[in-house]
């Protein structure tokens, strides 16, 4: 594919769902424990910009009845705790807005390049960002703050800065309750570089699966079809 008709495919992307696949759905009124904390949407965030004109979490259908899973699965398991939404769909050109802000710099590796294409996971409504709160504890601590851009936050080198130091048992321990939630209870995939974020299947399984979309953060979401 020449870079021409790349440009011209990545400006045409979908503005709305295609027709028969997985809506988009609206994951905050879907429990009351939800919590959402979309720091894209302020300029608390590692690009500094405030690129979301709302504060929402939307995701594929089958990723949200998953959200749902997991926190019932916290409710009798672990009470009091809850789900704390970072970041779910990303539509293609707010991707290109935090783009914009690292391409220049080392962090450009933690972000992809909505250029290319095949564009960041976030875009195709299949990936999520989430911590852990706790009811009189708030969000609990996992040893960075949600989108450290270094080794620290890697699930990788955890017994590394466990041994040092630099990670406590504690930390360890809050990120396994997260990964155990979001890997074995409901069945997603984690990725090395971020312990926050969790995918629905590989990339390639999404990609063939999903359409990456434009679709506006402003658009009504299909309620969720239980």
């Amino acid at each position: 594919m020449s870079k021409l008709v790349l440009l011209l495919a990545l400006a045409q992307l979908p503005t709305t769902v295609p027709v028969g696949e997985e809506p988009l759905v609206d994951v905050e009124p879907l429990h009351p424990a939800f919590r959402l904390d979309i720091r894209y949407a302020t300029k608390d965030n590692f690009a500094k910009v405030k690129a979301y004109p709302v504060a929402k979490c939307l995701l594929r259908a089958s990723v949200a009845k998953k959200m749902v899973k997991a926190q019932r699965w916290l409710d009798k398991n672990h009470p009091g705790t809850y789900l704390i939404f970072k970041d779910c769909y990303r539509p293609n050109d707010v991707q290109a807005v935090l783009w914009n802000a690292v391409k220049n710099t080392k962090m450009r590796r933690y972000v992809a390049n909505p250029h290319t294409k095949t564009g960041s996971i976030h875009s195709y409504g299949a990936a999520v960002d989430l911590t852990l709160g706790r009811k009189g504890q708030g969000e609990l601590a996992m040893g960075t703050p949600y989108d450290f851009l270094g080794k620290l936050a890697e699930p990788r080198h955890e017994q590394k800065y466990l041994a040092s130091g630099q990670l406590t048992k504690k930390h360890i321990k809050n990120r396994k309750l997260l990964r155990r939630l979001m890997t074995k209870v409901v069945g997603l995939r984690m990725i090395r570089n971020e312990w926050w974020h969790f995918n629905l299947d590989t990339a390639k399984k999404i990609r063939k699966r999903f359409t990456r979309l434009n679709v506006p953060l402003t658009s009504a979401a299909k309620p969720l079809k239980r």
